[in-house]
This record gives structure tokens, sequence and C-alpha cells, in this order.
């Protein structure tokens, strides 16, 4: 995993499902007033960057201690995050 161009793939597929999936449900599943959702989708977008930062550092950690399928399982998991406050926001509408 030393390639470059391996990292590359990783990242050119990774990040835009990282951040786009969020904003997507945001806007299919959103029922909210428009400044809501611009700030529902600033603080997805905020946790979408923060959480693929951590799991990177801990992805390339990990590739370098030679466990690839742990990593590529954090980077999977990782996408989970940003989805949390949508979870919470819409719990607290339905409350």
């Amino acid at each position: 995993m030393d390639d470059p161009v391996a990292w590359i793939i990783i990242i050119a597929f990774y990040a835009p499902l990282h951040f786009l999936l969020p904003v997507l449900v945001l806007f299919i599943t959103g029922n909210e007033a428009e400044v809501l959702r611009r700030e529902l989708i600033r603080h997805a977008l905020i946790d979408a960057g923060v959480s693929m930062a951590a799991a990177f550092a801990l992805v390339i950690y990990l590739v370098q201690q030679g466990d690839l399928s742990v990593a590529m399982f954090i980077l999977l998991l990782s996408i989970a995050f940003p989805f949390i406050r949508i979870w919470r926001h819409r719990r607290e509408i339905t409350d």
C-alpha cells in the first residue's frame, strides 16, 4: 500500500462519497426551513471533514502496521459519522 496511485484512487472515490451522501440525504428527506437546512448541511460537511481526516490518520497508521482489512473497515465505518447529527436532528423534530 505504499503506492501513491492506490491512495489517490481511495481518496478519489471515498471523499466524494463521504461528503455527498449526507448532503443528498438532507436534500431528499428534509422538510425543514431553508435556513435550518443550510445550517444542517454546513454541520454535516464539517462533521464529514473531521471524520474523514480522523479516519485517514487512523487508516494510514493501520496500513503501516499491516492491518489493511481493519483500515478499510474503518474507512467504511467512518462514513456513518456525519449521519449522527442528521439522525439526532430528525429525532428532535419528531419529539
